[in-house]
C-alpha cells in the first residue's frame, strides 16, 4: 500500500478513536444522570410509590435508548479495530487507544445492566428468549444478534438459521446469513465459513453483505494457505465493488 493511502487510513481511524472516545463521554455522562435519578427516587417517601414507578420507567427508557446507542458505538469500534489490524505495526498506539476504549464500553454495558435491574427494565445484554412461532423475522434477527455479541455462538447460529430458513425473503435474511459465516470463521472453520459466505453472495445479490462476504472469503482461503485462490476471491471484489471498504483492504492483500 503506498505510504499516502497508508496516512490517509491512519487519519480516518485516528479520528474515528477521537469519535468513539468522545460518544463514550456523552454516554457516560448520561448514565450518570440516570443514577442521579435513581438516587433522588430513593429518597422519596413511602406515599409516593406511584411517582417513583413513574420515574423509574421513564428511566427504563433512556436506559434502552442509551443500550442501543451503546452497540452503535461498539460496533464502530470493532470496525475501526478490524480496519487497524489490517496496517501495520507502526499503528499499536491507536490499536491501544481503541482497546481501552473497548473495556470502558464493556464497562458501561455492565452499569447499564445494573441500572435495568434496579428499574425492573429487562436487561438486553441477558439471553435472547427462544422465539415463538410468531415472532418477527426482526426479532429473531435482534436475539440472534444479541446473543452473537455475548459471544453465545450457539444460541446466535441458531437464531440466525431460524431468520434465514423461516424469512428468506427478509431485509434481514442476508445479513443472517453473514454472521452465521462469521461465526465459523471466529470458530476457524474456515472451510464452512467459506460456504456460508457463498451463500450469501449468490442468494441475496444485490445486498449489503456481498461485499465483506467476498472479502471474508478471501481472508479465509489466505488462513487455510491457498494464496491463489484467495487472490481469486479479492480480485472479484476489487473488479466488482471498488469503491468499498473493503475493496481497500483487499488492494492491501494483493499489494503483500
Amino acid at each position: 500500500m503506498k505510504p499516502k493511502v497508508i496516512a490517509c487510513l491512519l487519519v480516518g481511524l485516528f479520528f474515528s478513536g477521537c469519535a468513539l472516545q468522545k460518544d463514550y463521554i456523552a454516554l457516560q455522562g448520561r448514565i450518570t444522570s440516570i443514577e442521579d435519578g435513581m438516587r433522588e427516587n430513593q429518597a422519596l417517601s413511602q406515599g409516593v410509590e406511584d411517582s417513583v414507578a413513574s420515574k423509574n420507567a421513564r428511566l427504563a427508557n433512556k436506559i434502552e435508548k442509551i443500550q442501543e446507542e451503546l452497540r452503535i458505538v461498539r460496533g464502530d469500534m470493532e470496525t475501526a479495530l478490524h480496519h487497524s489490524e489490517q496496517l501495520s505495526t507502526r499503528n499499536i498506539d491507536l490499536e491501544q487507544t481503541l482497546g481501552k476504549i473497548r473495556l470502558s464500553i464493556d464497562a458501561l454495558s455492565k452499569k447499564l445492566s445494573r441500572l435495568e435491574t434496579f428499574t425492573g427494565y429487562e436487561p438486553s445484554d441477558t439471553a435472547p428468549q427462544k422465539p415463538t412461532a410468531q415472532a418477527s423475522d426482526h426479532t429473531l434477527y435482534m436475539n440472534a444478534k444479541k446473543a452473537f455479541d455475548a459471544g453465545e455462538m450457539d444460541t446466535a447460529k441458531k437464531g440466525f438459521t431460524s431468520v434465514v430458513e423461516t424469512f428468506p425473503a427478509s431485509d434481514n435474511a442476508d445479513n443472517a446469513q453473514f454472521w452465521i459465516g462469521e461465526i465459523y470463521y471466529r470458530e476457524k472453520w474456515y472451510q464452512k465459513a467459506i460456504l456460508e459466505y457463498q451463500k450469501v453472495i449468490e442468494n441475496y445479490p444485490k445486498g449489503n453483505k456481498v461485499p465483506a462476504a467476498y472479502l471474508k472469503q478471501g481472508l479465509a482461503f489466505e488462513a487455510l494457505g491457498e494464496t491463489e485462490n484467495a487472490h481469486l476471491i479479492l480480485g472479484e471484489l476489487l473488479r466488482k465493488y471498488p469503491d468499498t471498504s473493503e475493496s481497500s483492504i483487499a488492494r492491501k492483500k494483493l499489494g503483500q
